[in-house]
């Protein structure tokens, strides 16, 4: 009987090391270099960017708008550096790779990011405004007096570069 203890013991102990092996690895592949939206990220993000000029886009992987959307934006932030653009995919938990694919080939690589990061959207389209239901495009304009203009639908190039100059033109004069 003292040879069996020995071999039960050491499967037993392969055996743990192999599911923590698996656990590790497993834990490392879910990590994400994206912010996890959540309830109360929209507010955190309004708090964090308040007073100072910002864009936050609501986009899908499977909307065909806001990929016209975002290839807008692309070409149009990077002449306003002042202008900081956030986009927010509300596709739960998409795959970084296909985040960072679709944000790479709209020149946002560098935008801060986030994803949806719970099952039930409609818990997150509530926390972001109580009369939504998840229609995309959506756009937030904040001003640098933290006035939120909401845009429904895609925004037209002319109206972005309107908004984009002025605020650069105002925070320019204000010295930031």
């Amino acid at each position: 009987m003292s040879n069996i203890f020995p071999l039960h013991y050491n499967k037993l102990i392969i055996t743990i090391a192999t599911l923590l092996c698996l656990n590790s690895s497993v834990s490392i592949a879910t990590e994400t270099r994206f912010n996890a939206f959540v309830k109360g990220s929209f507010a955190q993000i309004q708090q964090q960017h308040k007073d100072t000029p910002y864009i936050i886009v609501f986009w899908s992987e499977t909307c065909a708008f806001c990929m016209k959307e975002l290839a807008a934006f692309g070409r149009l932030i990077p002449q306003y550096p002042q202008i900081k653009l956030i986009t927010i995919c509300t596709d739960p938990f998409l795959a970084d790779e296909t985040v960072q694919h679709i944000l790479s080939s709209k020149n946002l690589e560098n935008t801060e990011t986030w994803v949806f990061a719970d099952n039930f959207a409609e818990r997150l389209y509530f926390d972001i405004n109580p009369r939504w239901r998840g229609e995309l495009p959506l756009t937030y304009f904040f001003n640098k007096q933290n006035t939120m203009l909401k845009h429904m639908g895609i925004v037209k190039e002319a109206e972005l570069v309107e908004w984009l100059t002025e605020q650069s033109i105002t925070t320019t004069k204000s010295g930031i």
